[in-house]
Formats: C-alpha cells, sequence, structure tokens
C-alpha cells in the first residue's frame, strides 16, 4: 500500500512457529467460511452464525460472499424500521469499520458499508468525520476518496467546498492521483453540465493508483506513451457523457497555476501530468468538435490558410487525409469559433513557453516536461494554431525533433517516440480528458 511492505510474508520465510501459527489461521477461516456457507444455502440466519461472519471478516474482509450473506441476513430488521434497523445500521457500522481499521484498501468491505448508509439510518455528518480522518491517515486511499464522494453527495455538501478540500490535500502531497482526480470531477459539476468527468489516465510503469471511480478510463480509451500520456483532440460534440459546456478559461488557468506549482516540487511524478492532461483536453473543448477532428486529421505543419491542407512543411501525421474537411470547417466558422480558435491558440503557446522557461530550462532532458511540450507544439501544428503554414510547419519539425531527444532520454520506449515522430501517435478520441 504506497510503499508500505508486507513485513508478514518475510517473516514467514524464515519463522516456523510463524508458519504453523498461520496455517491453523488458514484453516479456522477455511472451516468458519464453510459453516457459514452451509448455513446461508440453508437460508438460516442465526444470531451464532452472524457472530461467527463477523469474527471471519474482521480478519478477512474480502470474502464478499459473507457480507452477502449479512445483508440477506439484516433485510427484515432494516425493513421493519425502528430500533432494531438503528441497531442493525450502528452493528454494520462498527463491523465495517473494524474490519477496515486492518485492511483499509477492501472492496468488499467498502461496499458494505455503503449499502448501510443507503438505508438512510446512519448520521452523514458523521460518516464525513470518519472519512476525514481515514484521509488523514492515508491521502491516496482511492475506496476512501470513491466513499467520500458518495457521503458528500447524499449530503448536497456545495462542490466548491469539496474543491477547497482537495486543493489543501494536493498541497500536503502533490503526488495524491485521487485528489487530482476528484478535482475533474468536481469542475465537471461545477461547469460542465455534471456528472463525472472521464479521469486522466494513469496507465504505464511507476503509475498512481486506478482510476478510483473506475467509470472513465474505459472510455477515455488507452493513451499512447510513457504513462498512458497521448494528445488528442476533443471530437464529440459534447466531449463527453456528461460535459454540455466546457470550462470556462479563467478557471482552467488557475488549475493551469496549481499543476505547474506540482511540476515544480517534482517533475518526475505523474499524477500532476495526468491532470495537465486532462487540462490540456478541457482546453481545447473550447473548440468546434468537427473542425477540430478534420484539422487534427490532416497533415501537421498546415494551417487554415493552406488552403485545401496543402502543408507547407512535413510533420507528424503527414499524408493522413482530411485536409479538405478541415479547410472546409475553418471557412464555416462563425466570429465565436474564430475567437475560440485565438483563445485556444494562445494557451497552447503560453503553455508551451511554461515547459521551456520553467522546467526544460533548468533541466533539458526532463522527460515529462519534453513530451508535454512535443505534443502541445504537434496539437498547434495539426489545429493550424501556430500561426501561418510556415510556423505550423516549424512547430511540427520542433516536435519532431523533441520526439527525438525522448527516443535517446528515454529509450525503452523509443518505438512510441518514433512512432510519434512519423505521425503514429497522435490520436483523436472521442471522451474528454485523453489529452
Amino acid at each position: 500500500m504506497h510503499g508500505r511492505p508486507r513485513e508478514y510474508k518475510n517473516k514467514l520465510k524464515n519463522d516456523h512457529k510463524a508458519q504453523e501459527a498461520y496455517k491453523k489461521k488458514v484453516d479456522a477461516i477455511r472451516n468458519g467460511t464453510a459453516l457459514v456457507l452451509e448455513y446461508r444455502k440453508q437460508r438460516k440466519y442465526e444470531p451464532a452464525i452472524l457472530d461467527a461472519s463477523a469474527k471471519l471478516l474482521k480478519v478477512v474482509p474480502e470474502i464478499y460472499t459473507l457480507w452477502n450473506y449479512r445483508r440477506e441476513a439484516l433485510e427484515p430488521a432494516f425493513a421493519a424500521g425502528g430500533e432494531a434497523a438503528q441497531k442493525a445500521s450502528e452493528g454494520e457500522l462498527a463491523l465495517t469499520q473494524a474490519a477496515l481499521m486492518d485492511n483499509p484498501k477492501s472492496y468488499s468491505a467498502w461496499h458494505h458499508r455503503k449499502w448501510v448508509v443507503a438505508k438512510g439510518l446512519a448520521s452523514l455528518d458523521r460518516e464525513l468525520a470518519v472519512i476525514s480522518k481515514a484521509l488523514d491517515e492515508d491521502q491516496r486511499n482511492f475506496h476512501a476518496w470513491n466513499y467520500r464522494r458518495f457521503i458528500v453527495d447524499r449530503m448536497g455538501r456545495p462542490p466548491q467546498d469539496e474543491l477547497q478540500y482537495t486543493e489543501e490535500k494536493i498541497i500536503q502531497n502533490f503526488s495524491n492521483y485521487s485528489a487530482w482526480h476528484t478535482r475533474t470531477i468536481l469542475l465537471h459539476q461545477m461547469y460542465g453540465g455534471g456528472g463525472t468527468a472521464a479521469a486522466p489516465a494513469a496507465a504505464g510503469p511507476g503509475a498512481a493508483e486506478a482510476s478510483p471511480s473506475g467509470t472513465a478510463d474505459a472510455a477515455a480509451g488507452p493513451g499512447p506513451g510513457p504513462g498512458g500520456f497521448g494528445l488528442g483532440v476533443v471530437a464529440s460534440t459534447r466531449g463527453s457523457a456528461s460535459q454540455r459546456t466546457p470550462i470556462p478559461h479563467d478557471v482552467l488557468d488557475g488549475e493551469y497555476d496549481m499543476v505547474h506549482q506540482a511540476f515544480a516540487t517534482d517533475a518526475r511524478d505523474q499524477s500532476p501530468w495526468m491532470y495537465y492532461r486532462w487540462l490540456v483536453g478541457n482546453t481545447l473543448a473550447h473548440l468546434q468538435p468537427p473542425a477540430a477532428a478534420a484539422a487534427a486529421e490532416r497533415p501537421a505543419g498546415s494551417s487554415d490558410s493552406a488552403g485545401a491542407g496543402e502543408a507547407s512543411g512535413s510533420g507528424p501525421g503527414e499524408g493522413q487525409p482530411g485536409a479538405g474537411a478541415a479547410a472546409a470547417g475553418a471557412e464555416g466558422e462563425g466570429d465565436a469559433q474564430a475567437e475560440a480558435r485565438l483563445l485556444v491558440g494562445a494557451v497552447l503557446e503560453r503553455e508551451a513557453a511554461r515547459m521551456r522557461s520553467d522546467h526544460l530550462a533548468a533541466d533539458p532532458d526532463a522527460k515529462w516536461p519534453l513530451l508535454t511540450l512535443a505534443r502541445l507544439r504537434e496539437a498547434q501544428a495539426r489545429l493550424g494554431l501556430a500561426g501561418s503554414a510556415e510556423e505550423c510547419a516549424a512547430a511540427a519539425a520542433e516536435a519532431r525533433e523533441l520526439y527525438g531527444r525522448l527516443a535517446a532520454v528515454d529509450p525503452m520506449r523509443r518505438g512510441f517516440y518514433e512512432d510519434a515522430a512519423e505521425g503514429r501517435a497522435f490520436v483523436v478520441v472521442q471522451a474528454l480528458g485523453t489529452v
């Protein structure tokens, strides 16, 4: 659990008494579980067997069938209401808390606690205090973060308050991927039409824990490159299933500032870079989706002024179709979209400059800033946001040069960087947050 060694494994290797005690414990768990399951098969829910299941779950909370047995046994008490239901609720909350003390990442125990709270008898204020304490002890327990979102949703707690809470946790530990991910959900609730936002991808060696919500990664699709980091263009008319309007630029600017502080603290940590990728995706969401998708398909190095899409210089993705559609889309843009392109172009240029001055100036071979700059420059070239056709060609050439440097700095992923330099790693995706 985040670098905490499992000491008992080493102890068992060299201690015969410990091995014998462990074998007895396993046998007791196996026999006790078999007894409870036999009673479940017979649909018998006697107090003594419930007590036995509770003792087992305190030791091994992952035996989800035992939780199912308890739910079946307690449904009549909850249905009856009154004192019996309240007693059942308090008892199950105490049991799950005891189980989670030894195994704070037990899927089954957290699920059972949600089931109990959903009955409507637990104090939500108390639950919020309990989960806040749990996150003080382990700030990156994504089960606890998921449970906190469940509680605050039932409380109707304003997302602004939770946004402040996530900021406090991030300041305490910039590597807190779950806190960054929770911000993506909250910002969409506040500005993007509500719902659950797609999570920044966290694949690859050394990545943080999996997406805590468990909902977004499949929609987002795999991100190419180290840590799943790739740059795409939002092609959906709404960005994601939950987004109705893009997050305002001024809000995104504040998030950019926060994540750059994290980079300055530890530029090697992946968590803020995943969040940064999500921010760029939300910036690109301000572009007209069909035009953005078509522009992304044409050769990097061309621009809107390149007519039918004849690039003045080659770049990543040369020879791809869609140039004509891109030009047609550009001609059909109104004043609002033209202004959106100016704003998005300014953000990409600003961020590219920050990568150079704030990060690469101090460490020219830093992998994440190099890869991010390459992706930003490629986006500028493909979307025609670097300026003239010549400037777009220059951006594409810089992207290729950066991929070449990355192949030398990070030889384990040379194949990916070579594909990226040839334009085979620039992906147009349907889901927001995969940039």
